[in-house]
């Protein structure tokens, strides 16, 4: 109980200090004011779709990333600051630990962060529902929640091991590459693999669906694809679907609007005359152009072929990205807070805006790096650099809540249970000791 307490008052010592210095309410008032100022300046294509990406993307990312770069600078300053004017001593007072110390300080930005990201979100939100009201924009932007179910395939590390083996069965493996090196381009290949279905050919996937699905409800069958040369040519097909009980009737929808690469239409799941609900379909696509003139279809399966589910309101999806977001900063201040333990202010700003930067453009370059360029030994010592910052910083940045959101898209639980455990627990843990170890001999150092 004593130690909540300790910890309860640094926490209001720091949140005291960021008030009095007027920085909370001048951030707070840049945010707000550029969600108001990005839509009327940034012009998209003219349409409520553009108007809608440019209010969700744009300022709510702008103002995410400005409140990462304050709020590593913020903790940056709060041990370091004064112990460069050694006026440490003033602050942690001998009743008080340096773990309680640290996690005082800490649980003030967790809060100054969900203050700001509260008022960007509902500011944006506000608008949205401003905009619902105006003509055109309630047919064109739907606000909507979507599950999104892919189709059951190989993972694509499964699917690299798989082509891995079958390439050694035939003595074909590149070399000079270590089997890690190849089983990391082959799973790169997996993801983004393409399947081309000519004219006249049928292909068919299976969906599992997360939960069973009523049937008064409906379904949506999303297609994108891709013609040979990127020609916008018309092509014609027809999907058929069937659920997963046996005998079961099949829904035969015609497909003849492709010119846009990408093809949606809902499905009520009355149409397969079940006594039960629905909880897994099997889709076949047959593409029914002339060979003569249509183009060969290009789909990536583990992509550009989904259905979507009812997934909850639009309110709680643009909660989860709030918290993915909440999660962010959280990491953010405790890998601050150790940097000001361990360096002066200047160095320990300039180390966390450049690691920052690293995390930002390594997945990047572990994506465009080829084979011949990881032989280079001039470029190899930046290739394992950006590799290593990308490895460390993947589970952090592992979804993007802002694009789910404006796509209509479910941002499931399991990814921000995942997200919050390790941006908020694990993370911040292991910053937490180092820095603590760290804090406690600087401590004595300035003591003697």
């Amino acid at each position: 109980m004593k130690t909540i307490r300790k910890i309860f008052g640094i926490f209001l010592l720091a949140l005291r200090a960021s008030l009095r210095t007027k920085t909370v309410f001048a951030l707070l008032l840049l945010m707000v004011t550029s969600v108001f100022l990005l839509p009327a300046v940034v012009k998209g294509d003219g349409t409520p779709q553009g108007d809608c990406h440019i209010l969700v993307l744009y300022t709510l990312g702008f103002s995410f990333a400005l409140l990462c770069l304050s709020t590593l600078w913020a903790a940056c300053a709060l041990f370091a600051a004064e112990i460069d004017n050694q006026l440490i001593q003033l602050s942690a007072v001998k009743p008080v630990c340096a773990f309680e110390f640290w996690l005082g300080r800490w649980f003030a930005l967790l809060l100054l962060n969900a203050i700001a990201l509260f008022a960007v979100y509902s500011a944006v939100y506000l608008q949205l529902r401003w905009k619902q009201r105006q003509p055109g924009w309630r047919e064109s932007v739907q606000l909507v929640n979507r599950s999104v179910v892919h189709p059951l395939l190989p993972t694509p590390q499964e699917e690299a091991q798989e082509a891995y083996e079958l390439l050694a069965k035939q003595k074909e493996l590149p070399q000079g590459l270590s089997k890690a090196q190849i089983l990391r381009v082959l799973t790169t290949k997996a993801q983004e693999r393409y399947t081309i279905v000519n004219p006249g050919e049928s292909i068919s996937w299976r969906f599992q669906l997360p939960r069973p699905i009523a049937t008064n409800e409906l379904i949506t069958i999303r297609l994108r694809f891709d013609t040979e040369y990127s020609t916008r040519t018309q092509v014609t097909g027809v999907c058929r679907i069937a659920s997963d009980v046996l005998d079961a009737p099949m829904v035969e929808v015609p497909l003849d609007d492709f010119s846009l690469q990408e093809i949606e239409f809902d499905l009520s799941c009355q149409a397969f005359h079940l006594k039960h609900d629905l909880s897994g379909i099997n889709l076949f696509f047959t593409h029914t152009g002339n060979p003569a003139k249509a183009s060969a279809l290009m789909l990536r399966f583990r992509k550009d072929v989904v259905v979507l589910t009812q997934g909850g309101s639009f309110e709680a999806n643009l909660l989860r990205s709030a918290l993915v977001h909440w999660s962010v900063l959280a990491l953010l201040a405790a890998f601050g807070l150790t940097l000001s333990a361990c360096f002066s202010l200047p160095v320990a700003v300039f180390s966390s805006t450049i690691l920052l930067l690293l995390v930002m453009i390594g997945t990047s370059v572990t994506e465009v790096v080829s084979v011949e360029e990881e032989k280079e030994w001039l470029k190899k010592p930046g290739i394992l650099v950006s590799r290593g910052v990308s490895a460390i910083a993947h589970h952090a940045l592992r979804i993007d809540p802002l694009e789910s959101v404006i796509n209509g898209e479910r941002i499931e639980d399991q990814a921000v249970g995942e997200a919050l455990a390790w941006n908020v627990l694990l993370s911040p843990a292991c910053f937490a000791f180092l820095g603590i170890l760290i804090l406690r001999r600087r401590e004595l150092a300035s003591g003697d």
